[in-house]
């Protein structure tokens, strides 16, 4: 008895000493995101930068119903002219969490941002962090609303042009003087956010590469030799698979069992540091060359794929319409998914996460893939109104649209061909690449991810993990040492600290049992054979024995 009421004592002393310490523990950062337009394209951007900080994030029009208290982190962007409701105002003014407002309207919240005073737009070409030393050149010159900061005690956090402000902080209010958030301002955002949400960056960065566009087509010798090379320099390493090749002449199509060779040296890429990603099924929707092609995207109409490369085109004029095209989109996307995965792990290759070609999918099919894998390698597509509305983060992150699928960002491009410069054809796209690298290198937590086609050759490779190595405090990305899923009906593949999992049925699919049968029928052939032969051996040597028999008789 005296035990426990010592132990209520702790726990009473305890609470009132350290009244919000366990509270503070548990409580998790949410962020909620105010959208004043119904373009949503800056949203998801801004959606994919919080993303770094906490996967719980709310998009919400400011036409809806919205209780702040919910939130930790208030973020409120003002694209257009617009009269803020009295309730939101109120509950902005008085809310105990942190606001960031971005853009027009700030000048109705008379008491939070009385600090800050917007006039007309003017023009940077420039960001910069005054307390640090980052600075990134725009290649085109953006606008920002003009800013004049009224008061002593507010800080600049980031400016423009070295001199204009661009996030101001006060308190726990920030405003930011533009709506626009493609980068290199999404990089600065990025940046403030760690005080925002009161964040330190890691102490080591991630670097990654990633062999792209893998198919039956590719030439396995080569293949081979990069991936004894990336074995020999102990380097773990993404590869993207596309398990079908097919002609765009004559329509043929190579599957992965037509080429044993390949398979043999991605099995041993596998066993030797290499993670695989689904790449699509073909990487190829309308006639043309995989790899080339876009397979989740169809570019001549700009939209996602919604009928059959065949079909006439249908603009659909009400909602039955639309939702039969949605639905062959969820069907298309879901056999290639399907299709992809079966024919891989039949030959014990097992993909880890997933990348569409040229990174082209729409808002669907975003969340159909998040029903199947838990991680997404690369760019984003931003709506569904263009596939060249994409943003690139530079960290890591869940965005809500992804539906709980985690980003692993790619950074710093590829290697293509310089025709400008025939002695040393590769010699620009390196250059481009090392700049994205120190450019990147300011920020906190950016990874340092490029991808390379093997065809291109080992000594380009060299200098590609030449410019990986060359940022200090990194550490290279192996994909099978972190908690990832992919699921397609009875198939589960998992990894975890360097191990891979799967569960599955004997034949999980047409693909294998035809494998299978084929493989048994080769050996059975063998077997076959070598019994004939011996068959063959005994009848001559009983015959040969016969007849020496007969012979010493005589």
């Amino acid at each position: 008895m005296k035990n426990k009421i010592t132990l209520v004592l702790i726990v009473l002393v305890s609470t009132l000493l350290f009244p919000f310490s366990a509270l503070a523990a548990e409580k998790q950062d949410r962020a909620l995101i105010i959208s004043t337009s119904n373009d949503i394209t800056e949203v998801r951007i801004l959606d994919t930068i919080i993303s770094n900080f906490t996967s719980d994030i709310t998009v919400k029009s400011d036409e809806e119903s919205i209780k702040l208290d919910e939130y930790t982190h208030v973020f409120y962007v003002g694209t257009i002219n617009k009269k803020i409701s009295t309730d939101l105002i109120n509950q902005m003014e008085n809310f105990q969490g942190k606001v960031i407002f971005f853009g027009k309207n700030v000048e109705q919240l008379k008491k939070r941002f009385a600090f800050v005073k917007t006039f007309k737009y003017e023009t940077i070409r420039s960001v910069s962090i005054p307390k640090s030393t980052i600075r990134t050149e725009i290649e085109e010159t953006r606008i920002i609303k003009k800013i004049e900061v009224v008061g002593k005690n507010q800080e600049i956090i980031a400016s423009g042009d070295d001199t204009k402000p661009l996030i101001i902080k006060d308190n726990d209010s920030y405003y930011v003087g533009t709506t626009t958030f493609h980068n290199p301002i999404g990089m600065v955002i990025g940046e403030a956010l760690y005080e925002v949400f009161g964040k330190q960056p890691n102490s080591e960065r991630v670097k990654y590469l990633r062999l792209e566009d893998i198919h039956p087509k590719v030439d396995a010798a080569n293949l081979k030799e990069v991936a004894k090379y990336l074995k020999e320099q102990n380097i773990p390493y993404l590869v993207t698979v596309i398990p079908v090749y097919t002609s765009p002449k004559t329509q043929e199509e190579i599957n992965l069992s037509d080429v044993p060779e390949l398979v043999k040296v991605l099995q041993y890429m596998q066993k030797n540091g290499a993670s695989f990603i689904l790449h699509g099924y073909k990487h190829q929707y309308r006639d043309t060359e995989t790899g080339e092609g876009f397979e989740f995207w169809d570019v001549d109409n700009n939209r996602p794929v919604y009928q059959s490369k065949d079909d006439k085109i249908v603009i659909p004029t009400n909602e039955v319409q639309q939702q039969k095209l949605e639905d062959y989109e969820k069907k298309y996307i879901e056999d290639a998914i399907q299709n992809g995965v079966e024919e891989m792990i039949s030959h014990r290759l097992y993909p880890l996460a997933f990348e569409p070609s040229h990174y082209a999918m729409s808002q669907a099919g975003y969340k159909i893939i998040a029903e199947h894998f838990s991680t997404y390698v690369g760019q984003l597509q931003i709506t569904d109104q263009s596939r060249k509305s994409t943003y690139s983060l530079i960290t890591d992150g869940k965005p809500s649209f992804l539906h709980g699928m985690k980003l692993i960002p790619e950074t710093m491009g590829y290697i293509d061909k310089d025709i400008k410069n025939p002695n040393n054809p590769y010699e620009l796209s390196l250059k481009n690449m090392k700049a994205k690298g120190d450019d990147i290198a300011q920020y906190s937590d950016s990874y340092f991810a490029a991808f390379y086609h093997p065809y291109l050759g080992l000594d380009t490779l060299k200098e590609v993990l030449s410019i990986l190595n060359s940022y200090p405090n990194t550490t290279w990305l192996d994909l099978k040492q972190s908690t990832n899923e992919v699921k397609v009906d009875d198939i589960l593949i998992q990894s975890n600290n360097g191990e891979i999992t799967i569960e599955k049925d004997i034949l999980s699919s047409e693909y294998e049992t035809t494998i299978v049968v084929n493989h048994s029928f080769k050996y059975f052939l063998i077997a076959g054979g070598l019994l004939f032969i011996m068959v063959i051996y005994l009848i001559t040597s009983r015959f040969n024995l016969n007849s020496s028999t007969e012979i010493r008789n005589e």
